[in-house]
């Protein structure tokens, strides 16, 4: 995680607080955490998103009074990088174009390194020559 930009020393602090309480640190755990940990709102409410006790997401959690639209939109992808989880009939809400508009988007991107490394070790477009003009 060296090389991941944090928002800001409350969301690093989150970050690694929130790995130290779960039995695992895998790409699944740091992508979740790294990504709930971007706004305010989702750090001070993470228990009621995650259940540590049985290591697993809490979509109900969705649905808390606290809840704004830029928080959905954490915890969308946030929920989406654990498992794949999108909620059945509205699955539009996950998309990339719903997620990614807004101001979050850079930190978004650092989740996703995160979650899938072996494929954003490097990310430069390989040259293709079937691809030049």
């Amino acid at each position: 995680m060296a090389k991941i930009q944090f928002r800001n020393k409350e969301h690093r602090d989150f970050v690694f607080e929130n790995l130290e309480k779960c039995r695992h640190k895998d790409c699944y755990h740091q992508a979740f955490f790294y990504v709930m940990g971007i706004s305010e709102e989702t750090r001070m409410n993470i228990g009621k998103m995650f259940d540590f006790k049985n290591d697993c997401i809490v979509p109900e959690g969705m649905y808390g009074g606290w809840q704004t639209s830029g928080t959905v939109k954490v915890c969308h992808l946030a929920f989406n990088l654990w498992n794949g989880f999108t909620e059945e009939g509205k699955e539009n809400l996950f998309t990339p174009d719903e997620l990614f508009c807004c101001g979050y988007a850079p930190y978004f991107m650092e989740g996703i390194k995160l979650r899938y490394p072996e494929y954003c070790r490097d990310l430069t477009p390989p040259k293709r020559k079937d691809m030049e003009r």
